[in-house]
């Protein structure tokens, strides 16, 4: 069936949308995973430059989440997963060409809004007193000029990349993933050249911040030039879409009717509880950097950044590929009322998600240190940087599983209608995460793990509260009990089995290598020990996700050896 005849009959085509979901989430785990390597390259650049006792860059740190965090809430969350809920409405009982406008009056309310937001945190940090009120502390960190000037910098990337989310979400309701998904390692990309360049300009040796002047004025104009490469980026993230719209047939311009930008308004009225709702992680995040700015001493913004970010290769890799790919699906279940398929669908997902993700935490968490050291302990970053980022990365460990399992939980919810739920509990965890991180780092003395233990806690409690109510959402939407997976618990114990197991193996062949922290024979050795234990302990215990990817592996192995 052409694009036209869907248009012409709406419901025909929705029905045979979202089949190929594991080889969806695959496709996106690959790009993922290149981002995330480029990702690494880029860290372990900015490591070398700009060190781990950087004022300067503790500041852009900070305010790089700050549009990072829009990009999350907006352009890959709350606004992009409300047009993709509007969009699959629209094609089911209106068509394609419906939907296509909807997607188009969409994108020109945003880009006006995304504007004037824009302006206003510009402003808004360009206005702020450099402490807080009342409290005194050092909101904008130990040079708050330095802040305004970089927060300035980067805020027009929430205009580019917001527009390049809301995109690449209509391209995800007609099953369009891949440059989307290409988008990451575009950006990460073009960051390491910036990088290189920056390195080129300003030498690679003896760029340790200084004391005076002149380490300050050195360091923020390595940060302008790595300002402008980011914008750079989201600009070419933006562009990378173009031509899978084109072959989409969605960039051909809809005439704006009354009625669509009725629906468009409507689009980002849903968009406003779900913001909160779903980002609670990358909102605590975003505290918590402005908290390690205040709290702790000079590095401490920087290094929690980098364990964060060494964090997220897991949890971008499976929780963020597996959420983005099923979403359509569940919304498109909920659509037809297909309760108990949607019920099923979630929980699988997790699993497929805790299957890699699990181990992966157990793995990070024995090994924090020899990972740091290898990624980050070069040029200008010394041996305290590492033992604060491991620090941190210890902790945040604890919150890979829940921090992935949150995003699934509430885009179950927004499936089946429910946005109050989730923001209501979101606003309950941002409260307790201040709470925390003041408990652990003043109360207790703790310095980046401490952010990180209140990170991890904060995620769990979240998961704790959220899942409960879901199962309830779904037995009133169905008029009684919802099947689930019967085994659920059984599996889930089978992959924390195998998990403790890699766990401990990699653990007892790194001790027993009795290597040098930096390593990287040593550390992939360990890594290799703990991902063969888990194969063979995923095995043994008869895993149903590890029989599961085996049987896909060997399928396509045999059909692509049949060609």
């Amino acid at each position: 069936m052409n694009q036209s005849e869907v248009a012409a009959t709406p419901q025909a085509g929705i029905g045979g949308r979202h089949k190929r979901l594991m080889a969806r989430t695959v496709l996106i785990s690959f790009f993922t995973a290149v981002s995330r390597v480029f990702g690494y390259g880029r860290e372990a650049l900015t490591a070398a430059l700009f060190g781990d006792t950087s004022a300067v860059y503790d500041a852009f740190v900070t305010a790089w989440r700050v549009p990072n965090l829009f990009r999350r809430l907006l352009g890959e969350g709350a606004v992009s997963v409300s047009l993709v809920r509007a969009m699959t409405k629209e094609d089911h009982e209106r068509g394609n060409d419906a939907g296509r406008a909807l997607m188009w009056e969409t994108l020109r309310l945003a880009a006006r809004i995304l504007f004037a937001l824009t302006v206003l945190v510009m402003g808004a940090v360009a206005l702020m007193p450099d402490t807080m009120p009342m409290t005194g502390w050092r909101w904008l960190g130990d040079d708050a000029a330095v802040m305004r000037e970089l927060t300035v910098h980067v805020a027009p990337y929430v205009i580019v990349i917001c527009l390049a989310g809301l995109a690449g979400g209509a391209l995800s309701v007609r099953e369009r993933f891949i440059a989307a998904s290409a988008g990451p390692g575009v950006m990460n990309a073009i960051a390491i050249a910036t990088l290189v360049l920056i390195g080129w300009r300003f030498g690679w040796e003896g760029l340790a911040p200084v004391d005076g002047a002149a380490g300050r004025e050195r360091h923020l104009d390595m940060a302008r030039w790595l300002s402008w490469g980011l914008l750079a980026s989201g600009a070419a993230q933006l562009a990378l879409l173009v031509p899978e719209l084109r072959a989409a047939k969605l960039l051909e311009r809809a005439t704006p009717s009354p009625k669509v930008r009725a629906k468009a308004v409507e689009v980002l009225k849903t968009s406003l509880p779900l913001a909160l709702g779903a980002a609670v992680y990358q909102i605590n995040v975003l505290v918590d950097s402005f908290m390690a700015n205040n709290l702790l001493e000079i590095g401490g913004a920087s290094t929690y950044y980098y364990a964060n970010r060494i964090q997220q290769l897991p949890l971008a890799l499976v929780a963020t590929a597996a959420t983005s790919a099923v979403f359509p699906a569940m919304q498109a279940l909920a659509q037809t009322r297909s309760f108990g398929e949607l019920r099923r669908l979630h929980e699988q997902t997790h699993l497929g998600v805790a299957f890699i993700a699990l181990p992966a935490s157990v793995g990070l968490f024995v090994l924090a240190t020899p990972v740091t050291s290898v990624l980050l302990e070069h040029g200008a970053f010394s041996e305290r940087g590492v033992e604060r980022t491991a620090d941190a990365i210890t902790m945040l460990c604890i919150a890979l599983v829940p921090g992935g399992a949150v995003s699934l939980i509430t885009r179950a919810y927004w499936a089946l209608g429910d946005y109050r739920t989730p923001v209501k509990v979101a606003v309950a965890m941002l409260v307790l995460n201040v709470l925390l991180n003041l408990a652990f780092v003043v109360g207790l003395d703790m310095d980046t793990g401490g952010l990180a233990l209140a990170t991890a806690v904060v995620s769990w409690l979240n998961v704790a509260v959220l899942v409960p109510g879901l199962n309830r959402r779904l037995r009133e939407q169905q008029g009684g009990e919802v099947a689930g997976l019967p085994d659920l618990g059984a599996r889930v114990v089978r992959i924390a089995a195998a998990s403790a197991a890699s766990g401990l193996a990699a653990y007892q062949i790194w001790s027993a290598l009795d290597v040098e922290r930096g390593s990287a024979f040593g550390l992939f050795v360990a890594i290799a020990a703990g991902i063969t234990t888990y194969v063979i302990a995923a095995q043994l215990l008869g895993s149903p996700e590890w029989r599961s990817a085996r049987e896909r592996v060997i399928a396509r192995l045999r059909h692509r050896g049949a060609r």
